[in-house]
C-alpha cells in the first residue's frame, strides 16, 4: 500500500503574516468571549488571495513558491522562508491580485517601435530625401531615431539586438499595477479599471480579466436589484457602498454596453489591447496561423476557469448566458496594419500647417446619445465622452472633448489634477482600444495622469512610470471652427501656441492573442464559475493531455469530468476532445506524485479514501496517515472548544472527551507532489505523496522497460517496485545500490526468479556490505568467513520475491526486458560517473539470460565484469521466447558499433524505443532511457567518414566539414563541457580531435556558443559583438542589472566614489600611452577646479598698493585663462567617465582664486558675474560631455533628478552635453517641457540644441515642432508673437538644420535662408547687437539642410538659392531708379551675412567639385581688388572653396601656395619673413593660407598624416613668430592680432589632423602657448589653444574625428575661426556651438583585450588599408600596436592579429558585416593567449615563454611514450611549478604541479621499468601547456590512473577491465581510423600531431594485457583457459576461496587474444573435435581453419551494424586484428583432450 507523508502545519508564510497582522495577545483579561470569537471569525473571513506554485530545484526536490496577498500586503515566500513583502499603504489601494510574469525586455524596441520605423524608412524614402550614406560616419545612428517612440526598456543603456523574456511580480491595485524586475526596478502602469485576474502568457505578457460592476453583477443574478427606499436606507447605512447619488445612477444604466472581459499587456509600456475569438486556421507549433472568420470581443458574460501553460495552448472559460464551459484554443496571431497614409512632407508644409493638427477629421453627424456609463467604473479611455464636462466655467480651449484620465474618481478628488499644460502636450502613450477590431483615429492632446504625475514627483521615487496609460483628448478647434489661437489669444504662451498640433495618433487595435473555440461543454447540473475548478493531468505528450473539470455543488454530488485532448495532423491539425465517464468525488487536485513532470489526478472519495489516477484511468490506492496529536495540542484544542461552546449553541454537537474524528472533506494547495487535507472541524495538515524514484540508474532502467512490456504489464511492474521502495526506511529511499536492489528483487520476482534472502542478523549484514567492497582485500576476507559460515549454519536461503500486489509478468517478456536492460547497461558505460553502478545491473541482466539458457549473454558480461556475472547455473531447454534476441549474432556491443560507425554508414544502434519495432507513447511520456547512447551515436554520425546522418545520400565531407556539423550539433544539443568531462576518455578523444580542428580552422560563420565550445572564446566575444564588462572598468561592472555588495559600497564609500570622483569612476582602460606622463601633464593644464600657485615677482620700486593692484592683475589674468578651458576640458574628457544611476551628477565648480607665492596670501579674481555665465555652461557641457556614450542607466528620470532647484546655467550646458553624446534619446516628453517651460535662455539652449544633436538627420516632426515653438519665422501668421531671446532662436536655427541635416527638405530651407538677411525682430529687444549671430545660424541652418546635396547641375531652385547666397556675400546691387523702388527694396549687410552665406555655400555643394560654383567665391586677383574685400573673408572665401573642391586637397605646400593669387605668392617669394610685406597683402596672405590650414586640417582629421603635420607645423611656426611681434603701432597691432586669428586656426586645424594621438612635437608647443600672455592673447586665443588641446587628447587618447559630411560641417562651426575677446559675447558667433565637433567624434581606438583576463594587452596587429572608399583603390597594410588609432572604418579591409602569442584571428571589414558591425560597436578586439606564452607586458621580448624557461627546450619529444623509465631530460618540480603559475591562472594546473613536486621527494617506483608518476605529471604538464591543450590533462590521468590501479589490482575489476576496452577503442582509433579521416594541417602547412600521444596509448595497452603485480601463477591461468574453453560459462562463478584475480586474468587473457564469442567457440569445439576424429585433417590446417572462421565470424558481426546498401565499405578491421595464433593453438590443444 502506498501512503503519504505528513509535512506539518498547512499554514504557509504568507498566511502566518496575515494571522499576526493583528495586535497580538494582550495580557488584559477577556470581558466579553462573543465579541472576542467575532473578531476572530472576522479577521478568518478577510479577503484572501493566494497562488502557489514549484520551483525547480538542482535536488529535484519540490520547492514550493508562494504568493499571497490580503488588503495593501502583498507577500513572496520561497519554501518556509519570506523572501518578499511589499506593502502599498502610500498608494491607499488594496490588492486586486498578484502573478509573476515573463515580459519581453531588450531586442529593437517592440513590434510598434520597429514598425514605426520602417514606415518612417519608407516614407522618407518615398520622398526621396533620404540623405546619403556619406552624410553620417558608421558611429551615427541618430538618423534612425524617433522621439517618443515605444520603448521595451526604461534604461537608455545597450540592450542585445534579440529580445529575451525576463520574470517580474505584477501586482494588480486597484487604479495601477506595479511590475517588479529582478534587477529593483519598479515601473508603474496604469488600469483604466479593477483586475480580478490574471494569468502569464507563454510568449511574454500577461492576459487579465476585468472586474465585473455591480450592474453588470445584478445582470447575471449574482447581485440582488435594490428597490425602493430599502436600498437607498442601506446604502446610507453601509458606510463602504457607493453613495446614494451613484446607486440610483447605476439603477440608470442597466442596459448600457459593457466592455470587453479579457485584455492582454505585451509590455509594461504598451496599452492593454483586447482579447477577441475568431477562427484560427493552422497556428500549432510555432507555425503561422490565420485568421478565418471575424473576430469578437469576449464578452462580460465569460469568466477565464483556468488557462495551461506552455505547450498546451487551452484557455477554459465559462459563459454564464449559455451555461457551458468553452475550450479555447490560445493562439498568436500579429495584428498586420492597414498602409500607413502618406507621410506629411514638411518641405510643402506651411508653418500653420506644421504646427496644427496633422489631420483635420471630416464633420460626423451627431451620434444617438447612448446610455451614461456607470460611475462605478473608473473612467477609461475606450472613447471621447461625450457631454461631460470637466468643469462648469467656460472654457475658451474647447476642452469638453477631453477624456477622462485613467485613475478614480477618489484619486481624482484627493490629488490636484496638473495644470502644467506644457508638460502634457507631448505624452506619446497610446489608449486603451475601444471593443472593436476595426483602427480608429482619434486627434486630440494627450495628458499624464494625476497618478502618474504624483508618482514621479514622490520624494525619492525617481523610477517613475514611463508611460502612464492615461491622457485627454481635446479638440483644437472651436465650434465655430476658428482657431482656439484666436479663441484664446488672452491665455499665456503654452495654453496655445506651445500645445497647437502636438498630439499623437491614437490606434486602437486588438491584441496578438486570439482565442479559438474548439469544444463547448454544459454541466449537467447549475454550476456557478467559482464552484468549478480545472486542471490537466496526464501530460505525457505536447500532442496529448487530459483536462479535468471537477464541480460542486451543494445540491448535488460533486463530480469529475476529465476530456482527453489529442492533437490529429489528418486531414489538417487540429485537436480533438473526447470525455471520459464522470467519477464522483469529493475533491480532485492534480500533483506529480508517481512520475516525473507528468500530473497524476488525486482524488477524495466520498467514503474519505483517496486514489491516484494515472494514465489510462489506472488508479492507484494511496492512504493517508491518521492525525495525531500530542497532548498539550489535545488540551489547547479542549479548551478553544469549551470556549466557543460557551458563545455558540450550534457547537454543541462538539462537545466530548478525545480528539474528534473527523473524515476529509477536501484537497487544497496543490503544489508538485504537496497537497493540503482539510478535514470536517476546520483542521488542516500538509502533506506529501512525493512517490518518485530518487534513483537515476534505477529510473532509467523503467522508463526503458515501458518501452517493451505491455502498458497493463507495466503498471503492475511500475506500482510493486513503488510499493517495494516504500517499505524501506525513508532514510533508504534515497539510496541508490539499495532502491536499485529493491528494483531488481521485483524484476526477479515477477519474473520468478528466484532471490537471494536479505541478511537477517548483524554478522550477514555485515558480509553482505563487505563482499560489495572496493577492496579486493576486504572482499576476500569476506568471501572466506562468508563460506566458513554457511558451512556452519547451512547457507543462506534462496527465495522467490515478495510481491505486494502479487502480479507476475509472461515468460516472453523476459528476454525483452533484458535486452532493454542490456542497452541501459550500454548507456552506463558512455558514462564516468555511472561505470560504478554497472556491477548491479550486469548482474540482473545475467541472471535473467541464465535463467533463459542465453550463455552467450552472460559470457559478454563475464569479460568485462567477471566479478559481478551471475551465479546462477544456466536453464538449457526453457520455454522462454528469446526471439527478439536471435536479431543480433552477438550482443550489441556500443563501443564496437561507434568504432564501426567512424568508418562507414551504419544502421541505427537499437534502442528500448525501436525494439518492438514501435514508438508508443509509454506511460511515462516521451523518455529518453538511453540518452547518453543516442547522443554519442549521433555525434558519431557526424564525425564519420562519411559525415552524415544515417539514411542520408550525401556524399562524404571533408574533415573541417564533418567537424563544423559535429561542433554545432553538440552545441544545439546543449552538450556542454561537462558532458564531454563526463565521457570516458576512449569515447571522447575523436570528439576532442574534432574541437581540435575547429580550433585550428573556425568557420567564420559559427555562433557565439561554437566558437566557446571549441575554446575560442576570442571568436565568440568577436561573434556577439557585445562590449564585455572588462577588469580595467570596475564601474561598469555595478550596472542596474547587478546590485553591489557590501563590500564594494564600504570599498566605493572609501575612495570617495559616493560624491562624484572623477578619478574613482573610469570609463575606459589607461593603458592608451602606458607610463608615459603625457596625460597627468595635460590634466595640469587643463584642471580648474584646483586653486592655483603662482610665483609674482614684484615691480622694483613699487608701492604696496601697486604691487597688490599688480598682483590682481595678474589674477585676474589667470582667471580669465582658467574661464576658457572648459571647452578643451570637455574634449579631453569627452566619454571617460561613468555614472551610478543612484547619484547626483555633480558639475565641479570653477575655481578662479590663486595663491601668491612666495607666501599664503590668496587673491580672488574680479570677474564680472555675466562674464561667468557663458564659462560655467561651457563647464557643465564638459561635465555632460564627459559620460560616456555607452554608459548605462542614462533614462529620462536620472535626467530629471539631476535637475536642480533653481535652473542655471551649468545645467543648460549639462544638457548640450548629455545630448551631444545621445543620451536625450532617453529624455521623455512629459519630462522635457517642464524644462522649457521657464524659459531660461541657458536651459532652452542647451535642451534644444541637445535634442537636435541626438536626433540629427532623423526629420523627426515632434523635434520639428518643438524647435518651431521656438523660431519666429516658423510660427503662423496671426500667432501670438514669440518673446524668446535671440540666441535661443539662433540655437533653434541649428538644432533645426540638425535635424534635417543632408535632407534637401527645400521647405526648411527656403525658411532658414530668408532669415539670414533679417534686420529686425518684432518684440525681441536687442535683436540688432545679435543680428550677425542671427543671420550666422540662419546660413548654418541653410548649409546644414542643403549639406553635400547641391548636385553636380544646377536646376532652377538651386539658381534662386545660389542668388540669394551671392546677395548675402556681396551685398545689394546698387539701384539707379526712382526713391520709391530702393525704399522698396530691403537692403542686405554684406558685412553681417557674408561669413554665413560663404560657409553656407560651401556646405551646399561640399565635395561636388562644382568650379563654376567654387568661381563665385572668387579670392580677388589683384591689389585692387583686394582692397574691396574684408581680409577675414578671404580665409572664409578659401576654406569654402576648399570644401567644394575636395578631392583636390593634398596636404602640400604647393596645395597651399595654390590657393594664394599670383600676386601675393611673388611677394611672398620675394620677402623672408611677412612683416616685409604690405599689409593689404600681408593679411591677405595669412587669412589666405590660414583657410587652406583649417582645409587640410578638417580634410585629413584624425588619420595623422605626416605630410599634413609636417606642413602645418610649419605654417605653426610661421604664424607664432608673427602673432609675437612687439611692434605698438597701428599697422603692427592689426598684423599682430590677423597673425593670432591666423595661429589659432592653424593651431586648431594641427589638432584636428592629430587628434587623439597626443603627440609630442604638438603637446610641446600648445604647452608653451598655454603661459604665454601679453598683447594680442585673449579669451579666444585661449580658447582656441585649449581646444586644440583637448583635441589633441581627445577622450583622453581614445576617440578622434571623422570626416564625413556632417562631421565636417559639425567642426566647421564649432571651429569657426571668430574666437570673442571676452567670455560674455556672443554678438558674432553663439557660443553654444562651440561644443558641435561631439558630433564628428569617432571612437577609433583599437583596444585588445585577453579574453580570459578581460584586462587590455598590448598586441601587435596587422591592418589592410584602402587608401580611398573607391573599390579599385590599391591596399596597403601597416602594422601597430594596439592600443592604437586606426584608419575610419570604411577604408580598413582586415584587421589581423600578428603575433604567434595568440591564437590567431582576422576581423574581415569588407566581406563580413559582423565583423564591421563588431568593431563599431565595441572598438575591441578578443584576443585568446596561447598557454605557452605571457603576453607583451609582462614579457616583452619573449624571454620568459614556456619553450626557453624550460633548459633548451625547442619543442615536446612527442615521441616518448610517458611510461617507459628512457625519458628524455625533464624539468625539476620547482620550475615546473613556477612555469605553470606564470602561464596558467588554472588553480587546478596550479595544486596538480605542486602535488607533483611533493611526490617527487617520497614516489617510490613500483616497477624499475615504468616512470614515476611525479615525473609523469610534470611532463604532461608541460606538454598541455606549450601545445595549449589543457583539456588533454584529464584523458592522460584518467588513463594512467586506470594503468596503475589495474597493474596493482586496485579497485572494482568492473571500472578497470572496461578501461581496457576504452584504451583499445583509442588504440583502434589511432591505428586504424585517424591517419585516414581525422589528421589535418596546423599553422604552416605541417601535419598536426594527435592529441594524445599514439606511442603511450600502444605502451599502455601491451602494459595492460600483460599480468598484473598480484596475478595467479602461470599453472593456475591456464586451468582458467581450460575450464573456460571447456566448460564456457561455468568459469565465471566465482571460485570456492572467493578470489577474484583469476577471472580478472581470464577476462585478460581472452581480450589480449582476441577470443571470439562463446557460441563460436562451441561450435569450434565440436568441429574440432569432429576433425581430430575422422583424423583427415593435420593439426596446421586445423588452427588456420578456426582462425579464419573466427576472423570471418568477426567480420560478420561488426557489419551486421552497417547498412544493407554499405555491406561493400569498411573492410578495415576493428578490435585489433583476429584470433592470435597462440590462443588459436592453446584452444585446439585444450579440445583436442
Amino acid at each position: 500500500m502506498l501512503h503519504a507523508t505528513v509535512l506539518g502545519s498547512s499554514s504557509s508564510p504568507g498566511q502566518l503574516l496575515l494571522s499576526r497582522n493583528d495586535a497580538g495577545p494582550s495580557r488584559e483579561p477577556i470581558d466579553n468571549l462573543a465579541s472576542f470569537f467575532q473578531q476572530q471569525r472576522q479577521s478568518e473571513d478577510r479577503p484572501l488571495g493566494r497562488t502557489l506554485d514549484t520551483l525547480n530545484s538542482e535536488d529535484g526536490e519540490y520547492k514550493e513558491e508562494e504568493l499571497v496577498w490580503y488588503e495593501r500586503t502583498v507577500v513572496w515566500s520561497k519554501g518556509s522562508e519570506v523572501f518578499r513583502r511589499y506593502t502599498f499603504e502610500q498608494e491607499g489601494e488594496d490588492v486586486a491580485c498578484a502573478a509573476f510574469v515573463w515580459f519581453k525586455r531588450g531586442g529593437d524596441g517592440g513590434d510598434q517601435a520597429k514598425a514605426g520605423r520602417e514606415s518612417k524608412q519608407k516614407g522618407k524614402e518615398s520622398e526621396g530625401v533620404i540623405q546619403p550614406t556619406e552624410t553620417f560616419g558608421p558611429f551615427h545612428t541618430s538618423q534612425t531615431e524617433r522621439w517618443g517612440a515605444p520603448r521595451t526598456s526604461s534604461s537608455s543603456s545597450r540592450t542585445s539586438s534579440s529580445a529575451r523574456l525576463e520574470r517580474s511580480l505584477v501586482v494588480f491595485l486597484q487604479t495601477r499595477a506595479h511590475v517588479y524586475y529582478s534587477s529593483g526596478e519598479d515601473i508603474t502602469v496604469h488600469l483604466p479599471f479593477v483586475i480580478d485576474g490574471a494569468w502569464p502568457l507563454p510568449i511574454g505578457g500577461v492576459l487579465v480579466q476585468r472586474a465585473l460592476e455591480k450592474r453588470e453583477l445584478r445582470r447575471f443574478g449574482k447581485e440582488k436589484r435594490k428597490s425602493g427606499s430599502g436600498s437607498v436606507l442601506k446604502g446610507m447605512m453601509d458606510q463602504t457602498s457607493m453613495t446614494i447619488l451613484d446607486d440610483l445612477m447605476d439603477l440608470e444604466d442597466e442596459s448600457a454596453p459593457s466592455l470587453p472581459r479579457l485584455y492582454a499587456l505585451e509590455n509594461p509600456f504598451d496599452e492593454l489591447k483586447m482579447v477577441v475569438e475568431g477562427r484560427v486556421e493552422d497556428g500549432h507549433d510555432h507555425h503561422p496561423g490565420r485568421l478565418t472568420s471575424q473576430t469578437n470581443p469576449i464578452g462580460a458574460q465569460t469568466t477565464i476557469l483556468h488557462m495551461t501553460r506552455h505547450p498546451y495552448p487551452f484557455v477554459l472559460a465559462y459563459d454564464r448566458q449559455a451555461g457551458e464551459v468553452i475550450f479555447y484554443r490560445r493562439t498568436q496571431l500579429p495584428v498586420v496594419p492597414d498602409q500607413p497614409p502618406p507621410p506629411l512632407d514638411p518641405r510643402t508644409m506651411r508653418p500653420e500647417e506644421i504646427l496644427r493638427p496633422l489631420d483635420l477629421p471630416a464633420p460626423q453627424p451627431p451620434a444617438p446619445r447612448l446610455p451614461r456609463p456607470s460611475l462605478h467604473r473608473n473612467t477609461s479611455s475606450f472613447g471621447p465622452t461625450t457631454d461631460r464636462r470637466l468643469s462648469g466655467a467656460a472654457d475658451p480651449m474647447d476642452r469638453t472633448q477631453r477624456r477622462a484620465p485613467r485613475i478614480s474618481r477618489g484619486l481624482a478628488q484627493e490629488i490636484p489634477v496638473p495644470t502644467d499644460e506644457l508638460q502634457a502636450a507631448l505624452e506619446p502613450t497610446p489608449a486603451v482600444p475601444p471593443p472593436t477590431t476595426t483602427k480608429r483615429r482619434s486627434r486630440g492632446l494627450s495628458s499624464i495622469s494625476a497618478a502618474a504625475t504624483v508618482a514621479s514627483s514622490a520624494e525619492g521615487n525617481r523610477r517613475a512610470s514611463l508611460a502612464a496609460s492615461s491622457f485627454m483628448l481635446q479638440d483644437m478647434h472651436d465650434p465655430h471652427g476658428k482657431m482656439a489661437l484666436h479663441v484664446a489669444a488672452e491665455k499665456d504662451l503654452r495654453e496655445t501656441t506651445m500645445m497647437m498640433g502636438l498630439e499623437r495618433d491614437e490606434i486602437g487595435t486588438r491584441s496578438d492573442v486570439v482565442f479559438d473555440r474548439i469544444f463547448a461543454w454544459k454541466p449537467l447540473t447549475p454550476v456557478e464559475p467559482e464552484h468549478i475548478s480545472v486542471f490537466i493531468s496526464d501530460n505525457l505528450a505536447p500532442s496529448t493531455v487530459t483536462i479535468n473539470i471537477h464541480t460542486r455543488n451543494p445540491r448535488y454530488p460533486a463530480q469529475l469530468y476529465s476530456f482527453h485532448a489529442q492533437q490529429r495532423t489528418s486531414p489538417y491539425t487540429h485537436y480533438v476532445l473526447s470525455p471520459s465517464p464522470a467519477t464522483e468525488c469529493l475533491s480532485a487536485i492534480p500533483i506529480t506524485s508517481s512520475r516525473t513532470n507528468i500530473f497524476d489526478t488525486l482524488v477524495l472519495l466520498r467514503n474519505g479514501s483517496t486514489q491516484l489516477i494515472t494514465s489510462g484511468g489506472r488508479k492507484i490506492p494511496l492512504q493517508i496517515p491518521p492525525r495525531t496529536v500530542d497532548g498539550h495540542d489535545d488540551m489547547t484544542h479542549k479548551l478553544a472548544l469549551n470556549l466557543r461552546m460557551a458563545v455558540e449553541d450550534q457547537r454543541v454537537s462538539r462537545r466530548g472527551t478525545g480528539f474528534p474524528k473527523n473524515r476529509m472533506t477536501g484537497l487544497i494547495d496543490h503544489a508538485g507532489s504537496r497537497f493540503t487535507a482539510v478535514y470536517e472541524d476546520g483542521e488542516s495538515i500538509r502533506l506529501s505523496a512525493d512517490l518518485r524514484i530518487r534513483h537515476t540508474l534505477t529510473n532509467q532502467a523503467i522508463e526503458a522497460l515501458s518501452y517493451v512490456l505491455p502498458p497493463q504489464h507495466f503498471f503492475h511492474l511500475k506500482t510493486e517496485v513503488l510499493a517495494a521502495i516504500q517499505r524501506l526506511p525513508s532514510c533508504q529511499r534515497s539510496d541508490g545500490p539499495v532502491v536499485w536492489k529493491a528494483f531488481a528483487n521485483v524484476v526477479r520476482g515477477m519474473l520468478q526468479i528466484d532471490v537471494e534472502s536479505p541478511p537477517s542478523e548483524h554478522l550477514d549484514v555485515l558480509l553482505h556490505d563487505a563482499q560489495s567492497s572496493s577492496d579486493p582485500i576486504i572482499r576476500r576476507l569476506a568471501a572466506r568467513v562468508h563460506r566458513n559460515r554457511n558451512a556452519t549454519v547451512g547457507g543462506s536461503a534462496v527465495t522467490a520475491a515478495q510481491l505486494v500486489f502479487g502480479e507476475t509478468l509472461r515468460p516472453s517478456d523476459a528476454a525483452p526486458v533484458m535486452l532493454a536492460l542490456h542497452l541501459v547497461a550500454q548507456d552506463c558505460r558512455l558514462s564516468a560517473t555511472r561505470r560504478r553502478e554497472l556491477g548491479g545491473l550486469v548482474k540482473l541482466v545475467s541472471d535473467i539470460a541464465a535463467t533463459m539458457g542465453r550463455v552467450d549473454w552472460v559470457d559478454y558480461w563475464a569479460r568485462l565484469l567477471p566479478s559481478e556475472v551471475s551465479n546462477l547455473v544456466p536453464r538449457f531447454g526453457s520455454t522462454f521466447d528469446t526471439s527478439i534476441l536471435d536479431r543480433y549474432d552477438s550482443p550489441p556491443d556500443i563501443l564496437v558499433y561507434l568504432a564501426r560507425r567512424l568508418i562507414t554508414p551504419t544502421k541505427l544502434f537499437p534502442s528500448p524505443q525501436t525494439l518492438l519495432q514501435q514508438n508508443h507513447l509509454t506511460e511515462l511520456g516521451l523518455c529518453t532511457p538511453c540518452r547518453q547512447t543516442e547522443l554519442i551515436c549521433e555525434v558519431y554520425e557526424r564525425l564519420g567518414l562519411s559525415g552524415h546522418p544515417i539514411g542520408s545520400q550525401n556524399r562524404a565531407l571533408s574533415l573541417a566539414s564533418r567537424a563544423s556539423v559535429t561542433i554545432q550539433y553538440m552545441v544545439s544539443s546543449d552538450l556542454d563541457v561537462g558532458w564531454l568531462a563526463d565521457l570516458p576518455h576512449g569515447v571522447s578523444l575523436p570528439i576532442l580531435e574534432m574541437m581540435r580542428v575547429c580550433q585550428y580552422a573556425p568557420d567564420r560563420n559559427w555562433s557565439a556558443d561554437v566558437f566557446a565550445s571549441i575554446g575560442r572564446t576570442d571568436l565568440a566575444a568577436q561573434s556577439c559583438a557585445e562590449n564585455i564588462v572588462s577588469k580595467d572598468d570596475p564601474l561598469l561592472e555595478l550596472g542596474p542589472g547587478r546590485t553591489p555588495t557590501v563590500g564594494e559600497l564600504m570599498k566605493s564609500a572609501e575612495s570617495g566614489a559616493a560624491g562624484n570622483a572623477k578619478s574613482s569612476q573610469p570609463a575606459l582602460p589607461h593603458v592608451r600611452f602606458g607610463s608615459d606622463r603625457r596625460l597627468q601633464e595635460v590634466e595640469r593644464i587643463m584642471q580648474t577646479t584646483r586653486i592655483r600657485t603662482i610665483t609674482i615677482q614684484e615691480p622694483k620700486g613699487a608701492t604696496e598698493q601697486d604691487i597688490v593692484r599688480y598682483q590682481q592683475t595678474v589674477v585676474n589674468t589667470i582667471a580669465n585663462r582658467t574661464l576658457s578651458i572648459p571647452v578643451g576640458q570637455g574634449m579631453f574628457e569627452f566619454g571617460t567617465r561613468s555614472t551610478n544611476i543612484t547619484d547626483v551628477w555633480e558639475i565641479p565648480l570653477i575655481e578662479l582664486s590663486a595663491k601668491i607665492s612666495p607666501g599664503t596670501t590668496v587673491l580672488k579674481a574680479e570677474i564680472v558675474s555675466d562674464s561667468a555665465e557663458w564659462p560655467c555652461f561651457h563647464n557643465g557641457v564638459a561635465a555632460g560631455l564627459s559620460i560616456s556614450p555607452d554608459c548605462d542607466g542614462i533614462d529620462s528620470s536620472w535626467i530629471v533628478f539631476n535637475r536642480p532647484q533653481v535652473l542655471n546655467s551649468e545645467h543648460g550646458g549639462f544638457l548640450l552635453g548629455l545630448g551631444l553624446s545621445g543620451h536625450l534619446r532617453s529624455l521623455m516628453t512629459y519630462h522635457a517641457f517642464p524644462l522649457m517651460e521657464p524659459r531660461h535662455d541657458f536651459t532652452s539652449v542647451g535642451l534644444l540644441l541637445g535634442l537636435a544633436c541626438s536626433y540629427a538627420g532623423s526629420g523627426d516632426l515632434l523635434i520639428t515642432k518643438v524647435l518651431s515653438l521656438h523660431t519666429h519665422a516658423l510660427l503662423p501668421l496671426g500667432s501670438m508673437e514669440l518673446n524668446a531671446s535671440p540666441i535661443i532662436q539662433s540655437s533653434a536655427l541649428v538644432g533645426l538644420g540638425l535635424v534635417y541635416v543632408g535632407s534637401r527638405n527645400l521647405r526648411m530651407a527656403e525658411v532658414a535662408l530668408n532669415e539670414v538677411g533679417r534686420k529686425e525682430m518684432p518684440n525681441v529687444d536687442g535683436f540688432a547687437d545679435y543680428q550677425e549671430s542671427y543671420s550666422f545660424s540662419a546660413a548654418m541652418a541653410f548649409g546644414l539642410i542643403m549639406l553635400g546635396r547641391g548636385g553636380k547641375t544646377t536646376s532652377e531652385v538651386d539658381r534662386r538659392l545660389l542668388s540669394q547666397l551671392r546677395r548675402c556675400i556681396l551685398g545689394d546691387v546698387p539701384i539707379h531708379e526712382t526713391s520709391k523702388a530702393r525704399s522698396a527694396t530691403t537692403g542686405i549687410d554684406s558685412n553681417l551675412t557674408g561669413p554665413g552665406a560663404t560657409m553656407a555655400i560651401g556646405f551646399m555643394y561640399l565635395k561636388s567639385s562644382r568650379r563654376d560654383v567654387a568661381d563665385m567665391l572668387e579670392v580677388p586677383q589683384t591689389t585692387f581688388d583686394l582692397d574691396q574685400v574684408r581680409p577675414e573673408l578671404l580665409l572664409l572665401r578659401t576654406f569654402a572653396r576648399a570644401l567644394i573642391m575636395w578631392d583636390e586637397i593634398t596636404p602640400t605646400m604647393g596645395w597651399i601656395e595654390d590657393q594664394l593669387p599670383s600676386f601675393i605668392r611673388s611677394a611672398q617669394k620675394g620677402h623672408k619673413r611677412t612683416a616685409g610685406m604690405e599689409l593689404a597683402t600681408e593679411l591677405a596672405y595669412l587669412n589666405i593660407v590660414s583657410g587652406a590650414c583649417w582645409a587640410i586640417g578638417l580634410k585629413y582629421a584624425g588619420t595623422a598624416t605626416e605630410l599634413a603635420h609636417s606642413n602645418l607645423m610649419t605654417f605653426y611656426g610661421v604664424l607664432s613668430k608673427a602673432a609675437a611681434g612687439q611692434s605698438m603701432t597701428y599697422e603692427g597691432r592689426i598684423r599682430r592680432t590677423a597673425a593670432r586669428q591666423g595661429l589659432n586656426v592653424v593651431t586648431i586645424a594641427l589638432a584636428c589632423v592629430m587628434s587623439g594621438t597626443g603627440e609630442l612635437g604638438v603637446l610641446r608647443r600648445l604647452r608653451v602657448s598655454h603661459g604665454q600672455e601679453g598683447a594680442g592673447v585673449t579669451y579666444g586665443s585661449h580658447m582656441a589653444m585649449h581646444m586644440a588641446l583637448g583635441m589633441l587628447f581627445l577622450g583622453r587618447g581614445h576617440y578622434t574625428l571623422g570626416n564625413s559630411n556632417l562631421a565636417i560641417a559639425a567642426m566647421s562651426i564649432a571651429f569657426f575661426p571668430r574666437f570673442l575677446q571676452n567670455p560674455a559675447d556672443n554678438k558674432a558667433y553663439p557660443q553654444a556651438f562651440r561644443h558641435l565637433w561631439a558630433l564628428a567624434v569617432e571612437p577609433r581606438c583599437l583596444t585588445a583585450r585577453d579574453v580570459d583576463t578581460l584586462e587590455t594587452v598590448y598586441l601587435p596587429v596587422k591592418l589592410k588599408i584602402r587608401e580611398h572608399a573607391s573599390p579599385s583603390a590599391p591596399i596597403r597594410q601597416q602594422s601597430l600596436i594596439s592600443p592604437t588609432m586606426i584608419a575610419s572604418f570604411d577604408k580598413i579591409v582586415s584587421i589581423e592579429v600578428d603575433s604567434p602569442r595568440y591564437w590567431p584571428i582576422t576581423y574581415d571589414l569588407l566581406n563580413n558585416p559582423r565583423d564591421k558591425a563588431a568593431l563599431v560597436k565595441t572598438r575591441t578586439i578578443y584576443v585568446k593567449r596561447k598557454a605557452g606564452f605571457l603576453n607583451y607586458n609582462s614579457d616583452p621580448k619573449g624571454n620568459r615563454s614556456i619553450f626557453v624557461r624550460a633548459g633548451s627546450m625547442t619543442g615536446i619529444d612527442l615521441h616518448y611514450d610517458l611510461i617507459s623509465p628512457a625519458a628524455p631530460p625533464g624539468v625539476n618540480g620547482e620550475e615546473v611549478v613556477g612555469l605553470v603559475e606564470a602561464h596558467s591562472g588554472d588553480t587546478g594546473l596550479i595544486r596538480l604541479a605542486k602535488l607533483a613536486t611533493q611526490l617527487s621527494t617520497s614516489a617510490t617506483t613500483i616497477n624499475p621499468e615504468e616512470i614515476n608518476t611525479d615525473t609523469f605529471i610534470r611532463t604532461v604538464l608541460l606538454e598541455c601547456l606549450s601545445l595549449d591543450k589543457p583539456g588533454l590533462l584529464s584523458v592522460y590521468m584518467g588513463i594512467y590512473s586506470a594503468f596503475r590501479q589495474l597493474r596493482q589490482q586496485r579497485g572494482r575489476a568492473e571500472q578497470t577491465l572496461d578501461d581496457i576496452a576504452q584504451v583499445g577503442f583509442i588504440k583502434t582509433f589511432y591505428s586504424t581510423i585517424y591517419e585516414k579521416g581525422f589528421i589535418s594541417l596546423a599553422g604552416g602547412g605541417e601535419k598536426r600531431w594527435a592529441l594524445v600521444r599514439p606511442s603511450f596509448i600502444s605502451s599502455v595497452y601491451r602494459a595492460l594485457l600483460s599480468p598484473s603485480s598480484s596475478a595467479p601463477a602461470a599453472s593456475s591461468e591456464k586451468e582458467l583457459v581450460r575450464q573456460y574453453l571447456e566448460e564456457g560459462v561455468r568459469a565465471w562463478i566465482t571460485r570456492q576461496d572467493g578470489s577474484e584475480a583469476g577471472t580478472v586474468e581470464l577476462a585478460r587473457w581472452i581480450t589480449k587474444n582476441n577470443v571470439p564469442g562463446l557460441p563460436l567457440l562451441v561450435a569450434l569445439r565440436d568441429r574440432v573435435r569432429t576433425s581430430i576424429l575422422s583424423g583427415m585433417e593435420g593439426d596446421e590446417v586445423i588452427e588456420m581453419r578456426v582462425r579464419d572462421t573466427a576472423d570471418k565470424y568477426w567480420r560478420a558481426t561488426i557489419k551486421g551494424y552497417d547498412e544493407a546498401d554499405d555491406q561493400g565499405q569498411g573492410e578495415e578491421e576493428i578490435g585489433g586484428g583476429g584470433w592470435k595464433l597462440d590462443s588459436v593453438k592453446e584452444a585446439v590443444d585444450v579440445w583436442r583432450g
